[in-house]
């Protein structure tokens, strides 16, 4: 049974007052998803269905929207397969070996226009990988003046790189179980 991995956006302190983790799951449980696992508090969720991607993304989302929480909290469902690939690639390994707090990988529902990205001559190094965008932050992203989702007119959520890797691992585990 194909595994998934769901990453909500904004999901934080405010949120956890109307959606727990463990409620989250048993939620994604009771809307049919199988082997349901929150990794984190920060809106990770592993799972498998025999549902497509774009089912699977409904029923999460139908899940967190049963919470009461607002239109930020989007879900964006990736594929174990890919989010290895994005490892596998790694464009920036030193960043990625001595600062991962300062990368990011950003995820789309499907692949936008780059274009906007092209010349990009801010700080920040930019790669893309499928649907999925690298940004090193080498003065943090506190700092970033590359606001992605205006230039790229495409909605995302963002992980840095130890989640990522680890959500891709995790993932990549439950597709071979």
């Amino acid at each position: 049974m194909p595994a998934y991995v769901a990453l909500i956006r904004a999901i934080g302190p405010v949120t956890h007052a109307k959606m727990k983790m463990a409620a989250l799951r048993d939620a994604c449980a009771a809307a049919g998803l199988d082997d349901v696992a929150t990794i984190g508090n920060t809106g990770n969720v592993i799972l498998r269905s025999t549902q497509t991607l774009a089912a699977v993304r409904k029923l999460v989302q139908g899940a967190v929207d049963g919470f009461g929480l607002g239109p930020a909290n989007e879900v964006f469902v990736v594929k174990p397969k890919d989010m290895a690939a994005v490892v596998t690639a790694n464009p920036f390994p030193e960043v990625a070996a001595e600062r991962p707090h300062e990368l990011g990988v950003c995820a789309f529902h499907k692949a936008p226009d780059w274009t906007p990205l092209e010349g990009w001559d801010g700080p920040e190094l930019l790669a893309m990988v499928g649907a999925q965008l690298i940004v090193a932050y080498p003065k943090g992203i506190s700092t970033t003046k590359l606001n992605i989702e205006k230039r790229l007119g495409a909605r995302m959520t963002q992980r840095n790189w130890t989640v990522f890797a680890g959500l891709a691992a995790k993932g990549a585990a439950l597709a071979k179980a």
